[in-house]
């Protein structure tokens, strides 16, 4: 999605830094951009999935040191994005059902999205989003295709050269130039 901006410090030798779920108010910053540029508007909203981002930022730190605590926060985001995704249109492991409801979401043409992923709405968005849906990959249409023939120039460049090669050696009583004059 572009350049990594505020990314994590650098230790001398120009390795990252390893971070900790602390670096939360530099990543919660960067979030708050992250999730703006999704679509979610309402400051309601944008805290309470910060916050899930917040408890899920705090496990995965639980088990070993953050590299990126911006990089870890938009991962997060976006795996929390595919698991409600998954909850809520029921479609399991499949990527292209995934990809398309992502699509159909993040367009923007269903109202109240956001509320709905953040926990704040009850209703279910699952009819909403199928309707916005569309496939990735359209129907097979096979076509008939004519048969070609194949004319690389370096097979003409060699059936030129054996052809003027056979002209000098050949036949040496055939005119050379174009004039007709021998040379």
């Amino acid at each position: 999605m572009g350049a990594r901006i505020d990314s994590a410090p650098a230790l001398p030798d120009g390795t990252a830094m390893p971070t900790k779920a602390s670096d939360w108010p530099r990543a919660a910053r960067r979030l708050v951009e992250y999730l703006t540029a999704l679509g979610v508007r309402d400051r309601q909203e944008i805290d309470r999935l910060g916050e899930q981002v917040r408890r899920r930022l705090d496990a995965r730190a639980a088990h070993a040191p953050l590299e990126d605590a911006v990089e870890a926060a938009i991962e997060e985001i976006l795996a929390l994005l595919d698991d409600w995704l998954t909850a809520e249109l029921d479609i399991g492991g499949d990527a292209n059902a995934l990809a398309a409801a992502r699509a159909a979401v993040l367009g923007g043409g269903i109202p109240g999205w956001s509320a709905r992923w953040a926990g704040l709405a009850g209703d279910s968005l699952a009819t909403e989003i199928r309707a916005f849906q569309r496939d990735a990959v359209p129907e097979r249409a096979p076509l008939t295709m004519q048969a070609s023939t194949i004319d690389l120039c370096c097979h003409r460049l060699r059936r030129r050269i054996a052809a003027a090669i056979c002209r000098l050696f050949c036949q040496p009583d055939l005119p050379t130039n174009p004039r007709g004059d021998r040379s």
